[in-house]
């Protein structure tokens, strides 16, 4: 808008001295300056009002550009809104989720437990732990089974230390290796194959009298080998794996 008007201005200067060259010099000055003006007066009259355009323009200039802004920043408010509102509506769906979750989770606990009693986990298995009604060890062997379970077959030092915890002093507890087969050849009842785990009491197995050929554990998770006929406690193990 403002080049125009200033092409406009020169344009009008060039045309006024134009005008002012049709002046003779023998005129008068007064008759030479009353026909310039004349002829430029409409010019003038035009650039003052393209003049209040512009001063007009420039003033709604900022107000629009201000209400603009205004609006945007409603739109952005109303969006923010309404995003903070989807966003509680899905913390409050997460956290329902999360409810059920557990409540399911505590159920399937309790069918666990229930289902598994009378056993009880202790680290990665369940067991069967009988502290008082001693068998021997066929006896035991022949419990355990009943359970829909064997007698304890051990296959690490981390598996002895948890069932520590749990056995009485001073009492034995039969599992699952034997030598009935093979004098010293010591078998799992379990998998019908050589143990892979041993942790011998010092100077066992011994097979004293000719007669020792089955093995139980004692509080101070060390192996021994005895009668078999001999009535101890017993450890029954499930034979899955949680």
């Amino acid at each position: 808008m403002r080049c125009s008007i200033i092409i406009f201005v020169l344009f009008a200067i060039t045309f006024g001295r134009s005008l002012s060259q049709h002046c003779d010099v023998d005129e008068s000055q007064h008759e030479c300056g009353g026909y310039c003006y004349g002829a430029v007066k409409p010019v003038l009259e035009y650039l003052a009002i393209l003049h209040k355009r512009v001063e007009a323009y420039e003033a709604n200039q900022p107000a629009d550009t201000a209400s603009k802004i205004l609006l945007i920043d409603e739109k952005l408010k109303t969006l923010g809104r309404q995003t903070a509102i989807q966003e509680e509506l899905l913390n409050s769906k997460i956290q329902k989720l999360e409810q059920q979750l557990a409540s399911v989770q505590e159920t399937i606990s309790k069918l666990k437990h229930k289902v598994f009693e009378p056993f009880q986990k202790i680290g990665s298995k369940y067991y069967y732990i009988e502290h008082e009604n001693k068998k021997t060890w066929h006896g035991a062997l022949k419990k355990c089974l009943e359970m829909g379970a064997q007698l304890a077959s051990l296959q690490n030092e981390n598996e002895m230390k948890e069932l520590r915890s749990r056995l009485k002093p001073h009492q034995k507890y039969w599992i699952d290796l034997n030598d009935l087969d093979k004098e010293g050849e010591f078998i799992s009842a379990t998998t019908g194959v050589k143990g892979t785990f041993f942790h011998w009491y010092k100077g066992e197995p011994n097979n004293l009298a000719n007669s020792e050929h089955c093995v139980d554990l004692t509080f101070e998770y060390a192996m021994s080998d005895r009668s078999c006929d001999l009535t101890h406690c017993y450890i029954c193990e499930l034979s899955f794996v949680d």
